[in-house]
């Protein structure tokens, strides 16, 4: 395995960074690798890869809009006032939270950070380079407030790009979000569009959902410069019996089992699914796929092209080898392909 960070680096010009979906979704394109082939096809293409005998699994997790824009208010003889970002990383409790906050060097301990009305934080303790926040909501459900006043939380090269639009509420919201709690979209399967899925029932083809919350460690550099002493963040994890049932039998009929995107493969490759027959299972996984992992059930993965140096990107290299990965990333590159996550997508059938 190579362990040195720099080995999964790549430079890419900034004018292929898609900073908005394509209106047709399912027009993106999409980079086929199967057999040791590459071709380039449109994501309306992409059930023609997938056969009866096969099992596509989504992950139905939903994206909280979870950027909230405060002011801080000090209790001390001065009562200084200042504007604060806060972004909601992980839940510790049902209103605690990690976050991420700017400035954060501004904020201490008991510091009482006021959204709305009714959503304020007391600043617990900071950590890490985060903040762990108790959020006090009154009679209100906490979710609740957080949906009426937050944006969506983008990715930083976004937001720095061109901000935020009232329209990424839907569009960086997948077609299969049902259960609140990322802080971040999984963002392959952002590219199905109605006619896809539609064709996807008519045809019969199997598929079934996980849960993986994404956190906002997704966002979070590599700073060790050996990837094997990178520490993955943790991150909420559910695969129910109907799911787990249907990935046994296609593995026991030699079907393929294709993850919908990176957060099903690092759920569905974990050893807590793994060394558990593959059986049903509900808590944290912190699974860091590099190269050198032996993939155990996933034998196709459609997701979008990653940043440079991410655990996203080296994945992918653990997947289909780090020669291979150099390569289809370099031809997206040279065919003008969109890059992350409004971006175009790879299928990957090695």
């Amino acid at each position: 395995m190579v362990a040195d960070l720099e080995s999964y680096n790549f430079s890419y010009p900034d004018d292929l960074v898609a900073l908005n979906p394509l209106a047709e979704k399912d027009q993106a394109n999409m980079l086929l690798f199967k057999k040791n082939i590459f071709s380039h096809q449109k994501v309306s293409d992409f059930l023609k890869y997938v056969s009866k005998n096969d099992l596509l699994v989504f992950n139905n997790t939903r994206v909280m809009p979870c950027r909230l824009i405060g002011q801080r208010v000090r209790s001390d003889n001065r009562n200084i006032k200042s504007k604060v970002s806060v972004t909601l990383n992980k839940a510790i409790d049902q209103n605690v939270w990690t976050t991420f906050c700017k400035p954060l060097k501004k904020l201490r301990e008991d510091d009482k950070i006021i959204f709305s009305k009714d959503l304020s934080a007391e600043v617990i303790s900071l950590q890490s380079g985060q903040c762990v926040m108790n959020f006090e909501t009154g009679d209100k459900e906490f979710i609740s407030c957080v949906k009426e006043i937050g944006d969506m939380p983008l990715p930083p090269y976004i937001i720095k790009k061109r901000g935020h639009k009232k329209e990424d509420f839907k569009s960086y919201q997948t077609p299969f979000a049902k259960i609140d709690g990322s802080v971040a979209a999984p963002t392959a399967s952002l590219h199905f569009s109605d006619n896809l899925i539609m064709s996807l029932k008519r045809k019969n083809i199997p598929h079934c959902f996980i849960t993986l919350h994404v956190s906002g460690g997704t966002f979070m550099p590599i700073r060790e410069n050996n990837i094997d002493n990178h520490k993955m963040h943790s991150e909420y994890a559910k695969v129910d019996e109907n799911a787990a049932l249907q990935i046994r039998e296609t593995l026991t009929k030699g079907g393929k089992v294709i993850a919908v995107g990176t957060t099903v493969m690092r759920v569905l490759e974990s050893p807590f699914f793994v060394d558990n027959n593959f059986q049903q299972f509900n808590g944290s996984i912190n699974t860091f796929i590099k190269p050198g992992h032996d993939f155990k059930v996933c034998s196709g993965l459609f997701t979008n092209f990653h940043l440079p140096k991410s655990t996203l990107f080296i994945l992918v290299n653990a997947f289909v080898g780090i020669d291979k990965a150099n390569e289809l990333y370099q031809l997206a590159i040279k065919k003008n392909y969109r890059l992350f996550s409004y971006g175009d997508c790879c299928l990957l059938l090695p």
